[in-house]
C-alpha cells in the first residue's frame, strides 16, 4: 500500500514541479529532474522495507533495465520533434522505447544491460548537438492542462504498479522507472514551446542517464550483497 500510494503521489507530484521549473527556467532544467531517479530512489527503499534486499535488488536490476528504455525514448523523441507533429514524434518514441525494453527484458546481465544503455546514451549525445535555444514564446497554459498532466501520469503509474504486484520485484523496477512522465511532460512541451524545447528536455534528460544508472547500480550492489552475507 505504501509503494502504491508514493508512486501514485510522486508522479503528479513531479509532473507540477517539472511544469513549473520548464517555463521559469526552461526546458533544460526540467529535463534534468525529469532525468533524475526522482521516483526510483524512494520506490527501491520502499520495496526494501517491504520486501527485504533480495526483492530491492531485483528492483534494482529492472530499474537499470528501464533506463535503456529512457535512453531511446529521449533520444527519438528529441531528434524526431523538428520534423514531426507531437502526436506522430511520441508514437515514434514509444516504438522505439517499446523495442528498447523487449532487448531489456531479454537481457539477464545488469552490466551489460547498463553498459547498452550508457553506449546509446554517450552515442546519442555525440551524435546531437544540443539545440539551438527556442525563441518562440511560450502560449499561456489553459487552466486544465496541468491537472491533465497530473492526473495522465499518476493513472498510469497506477496501473504499472498494479502490473508490477502481479508480476514480480523485477518486473515492477521496470514498469517503476519508465518513461511515463517524459511521455506526458515531452509532448506537452512540444505544443507549448515547439520542437526545440522538447528537444532541449529530451536532451537533458538524456545526459543525466549516467549519474541514475550508476546510482541504481550502486543500489544494486548493496542488495546484493547484502543478500549474498547473509
Amino acid at each position: 500500500m505504501e509503494i502504491l500510494l508514493l508512486r501514485t503521489a510522486l508522479a503528479p507530484s513531479l509532473v507540477l514541479l517539472v511544469s513549473v521549473v520548464a517555463r521559469r527556467s526552461g526546458p533544460r532544467r526540467g529535463g534534468l529532474l525529469l532525468g533524475a531517479p526522482t521516483t526510483s530512489g524512494p520506490f527501491l527503499l520502499l520495496i526494501w522495507l517491504s520486501g527485504g534486499s533480495a526483492a530491492a535488488a531485483h528492483a534494482a536490476r529492472g530499474n537499470v533495465a528501464a533506463q535503456l528504455v529512457v535512453a531511446a525514448f529521449c533520444l527519438a523523441y528529441g531528434r524526431l520533434a523538428p520534423f514531426l507533429r507531437p502526436a506522430r514524434t511520441l508514437t515514434a518514441a514509444v516504438s522505439c522505447a517499446a523495442a528498447a525494453g523487449l532487448i531489456a527484458a531479454l537481457c539477464t546481465d545488469v552490466w551489460l544491460t547498463a553498459a547498452s544503455a550508457l553506449a546509446l546514451a554517450f552515442a546519442g549525445l555525440r551524435a546531437w548537438p544540443a539545440p539551438a535555444p527556442a525563441h518562440r514564446p511560450q502560449r499561456a497554459v489553459r487552466s486544465w492542462e496541468i491537472p491533465v498532466r497530473m492526473a495522465v501520469s499518476a493513472t498510469t503509474v497506477l496501473l504499472a504498479v498494479h502490473a508490477a504486484a502481479a508480476l514480480g520485484s523485477f518486473a515492477g523496477g521496470i514498469l517503476a522507472a519508465l518513461p511515463v512522465l517524459l511521455a506526458v511532460m515531452a509532448p506537452s512541451t512540444h505544443r507549448a514551446t515547439g520542437a526545440q524545447a522538447a528537444a532541449a528536455m529530451m536532451r537533458a534528460a538524456l545526459t543525466v542517464t549516467p549519474a541514475t544508472l550508476a546510482f541504481l547500480l550502486t543500489a544494486y550492489t548493496a542488495f546484493a550483497a547484502s543478500v549474498t552475507t547473509r
